[in-house]
C-alpha cells in the first residue's frame, strides 16, 4: 500500500510539471541552449549530483563517478522540456500612466530528448579492482537549437479603419541541435579516491529560419530570411575527481574544457536578396569548471543534501564565418579575399548554483526537492530560478528515479517585458547485472 502510495505521487509530480508546453528561449536562440548532463535523480535535485551520482548516470555529469561501478549498470532517459514565453508592453492612459501590462505574443511548444548510457567494470577484490578502470559510454543531446516564436502587429492608430488593422505577422523558428557521443574512464586511484576521463565526440546540424506574413490587401510582399547549419562536429574533455575519504563530506571538481564546434556546410539566403552565402562557420565555446558536495548529516535519518556550483567563462565565446575559396559564381561574400571574418558577441561568464536534498526511507525510496539559479550568458543579470521535485523507487528490479523542474526568467527586450516559464518532466530507468 506504501508502493502504491509512492507510485501515485512520482504519476502526480511529472503531470503537474508537464501541463505548460515550450520552446527555448529567444537570447540563447543562435547559439544553442546547454543541456545539463544529468538524469531523473539530479533533476529532481535541482541539477546537483557531481559527488553524489554512480555508474552509468555519472558518466557525463563527473567521469570519475565511473569508478564505483560494480558489474554492468545500463541507464535510459526520457524526458521533456517545455516552456510559455509571454510578452508584455505597458498599456497606459491619456495622461501617460501605466494602467496594466498587455500581452502582444503568448508562444508555446514542447520538445522531447532521450539519453543512453552503460558502464561496466569486473566484480573483483579491491587490489585487482583498482588497477582495472571502469569503462562507460553514452548518448545525450548537448546543445538545443529549438526555437518557436510568432507575433503580429497591429496599427495602433485607433483612427484608422479598420479598428486594429493586422499590418503584418512575424515567425521565427529554430529546429536541431548538437548531441553527443560519450567515452569515459573512472578509476579508484586509492581507497576513497577516484579519478576520471571523459570525450564528447559531437555531432549535429541545425537551421533558423524567419518569415515576414502580410495580409492579401497589404502594399508589402511576404518575405523570408533562411540559413542552414549542416555537419556540425567537435569534441569536448572532462577530467573529474571526486574524494569520499573527509569526514561526513563528500567532494568533486569537474573541469570541461572549451571546444570548437565546426559546422563546414553552411548556406543563407536573407530576405530578399537574390544571392546565396555559403561558406563555412566555426564557434569556440569556453571551458567550465565545477565543483560540487555532497553532506551527511549526523543522525539516524537517511538524509543527504548535494550542491554543486559551476563556473563558465562565456566571455572567452567567439564564432566566424569563411567564406569559400575560390569563391563559385553567383555566390555574394562579406570579404572578396576570403578571409575569416571573427565576431566577438562579448557574452558574460556566468555562475550556476544547484542544491539538492534527498531523504531515503526504509523500502528503498526516496523523496527528492532542489533548487537552482542558472544566469543567462547573454546577460547574466537575468536568471532562471528553478524549484524541482521527484521520487526514487524499485520497481520489478529496476530503479526508477522521475524529477521535475519549474523555472522562472523575465526580462526586458523591447521595450516590454518577457515572461519565461520553463518546465521539464524527466524518468530515469536503471538496472545494475
Amino acid at each position: 500500500m506504501r508502493r502504491a502510495g509512492t507510485v501515485a505521487v512520482a504519476l502526480l509530480i511529472l503531470v503537474t510539471l508537464s501541463v505548460s508546453a515550450s520552446a527555448f528561449s529567444y537570447p540563447e536562440w543562435r547559439f544553442g541552449d546547454p543541456i545539463p548532463p544529468i538524469d531523473g535523480r539530479s533533476l529532481a535535485m535541482g541539477g546537483a549530483g557531481l559527488a553524489s551520482a554512480d555508474g552509468a548516470r555519472g558518466i557525463a555529469l563527473n567521469p570519475a563517478l565511473l569508478g564505483k561501478t560494480v558489474g554492468v549498470e545500463v541507464a535510459a532517459t526520457a524526458y521533456g522540456i517545455a516552456a510559455e514565453e509571454a510578452r508584455d508592453v505597458p498599456l497606459h492612459d491619456s495622461f501617460d500612466g501605466v494602467i496594466a501590462d498587455n500581452t502582444y505574443a503568448l508562444n508555446t511548444g514542447f520538445y522531447d530528448h532521450y539519453m543512453a548510457s552503460v558502464a561496466w567494470k569486473p566484480a573483483l577484490g579491491f587490489i585487482e579492482a583498482t588497477r582495472i578502470p571502469a569503462v562507460g559510454i553514452g548518448y545525450r543531446p548537448r546543445l538545443d537549437m529549438n526555437y518557436t516564436y510568432h507575433v503580429q502587429y497591429r496599427d495602433p492608430d485607433s483612427q484608422t479603419v479598420p479598428n486594429d488593422k493586422i499590418l503584418y505577422d512575424y515567425y521565427a523558428d529554430g529546429q536541431g541541435g548538437i548531441n553527443a557521443f560519450t567515452v569515459g574512464l573512472g578509476q579508484e586511484v586509492v581507497e576513497g579516491v577516484y579519478l576520471g576521463l571523459g570525450v564528447d565526440f559531437l555531432r549535429g546540424d541545425f537551421d533558423t529560419r524567419e518569415r515576414w506574413v502580410y495580409p492579401p490587401d497589404a502594399e508589402d510582399e511576404d518575405a523570408e530570411s533562411r540559413a542552414e547549419f549542416n555537419d556540425a562536429s567537435g569534441t569536448q574533455f572532462t577530467v573529474g575527481v571526486l574524494v569520499e575519504k573527509l569526514h561526513r563530506v563528500d567532494v568533486a571538481v569537474v573541469y570541461r574544457a572549451g571546444f570548437e564546434l565546426g559546422i563546414s556546410d553552411y548556406s543563407s539566403r536573407e530576405a530578399g536578396a537574390d544571392t546565396l552565402v555559403v561558406g563555412e562557420y566555426e564557434y569556440e565555446y569556453p571551458d567550465a569548471i565545477a565543483i560540487g558536495f555532497e553532506y551527511h548529516p549526523r543522525n539516524l535519518i537517511m538524509t543527504t543534501v548535494s550542491v554543486d556550483i559551476e563556473y563558465t567563462r562565456w566571455s572567452d565565446f567567439r564564432y566566424r564565418w569563411i567564406p569559400p575559396t575560390p569563391l563559385m559564381p553567383g555566390l555574394a561574400s562579406r570579404d572578396e579575399e576570403a578571409v575569416p571574418v571573427v565576431y566577438d558577441p562579448e557574452f558574460d561568464d556566468t555562475v550556476v548554483y544547484r542544491v539538492g536534498v534527498e531523504h531515503g526511507f526504509f523500502d528503498d525510496t526516496q523523496a527528492r526537492f532542489g533548487f537552482v539559479y542558472e544566469p543567462s550568458y547573454v546577460d547574466n543579470r537575468t536568471a532562471r530560478t528553478g524549484f524541482c521535485a521527484g521520487v526514487g523507487l524499485d520497481i520489478l528490479g529496476l530503479r526508477l528515479d522521475v524529477g521535475g523542474e519549474l523555472t522562472l526568467r523575465e526580462y526586458s527586450h523591447d521595450g516590454g517585458r518577457v515572461r519565461e516559464t520553463t518546465t521539464q518532466a524527466m524518468a530515469t530507468l536503471v538496472h545494475s547485472f
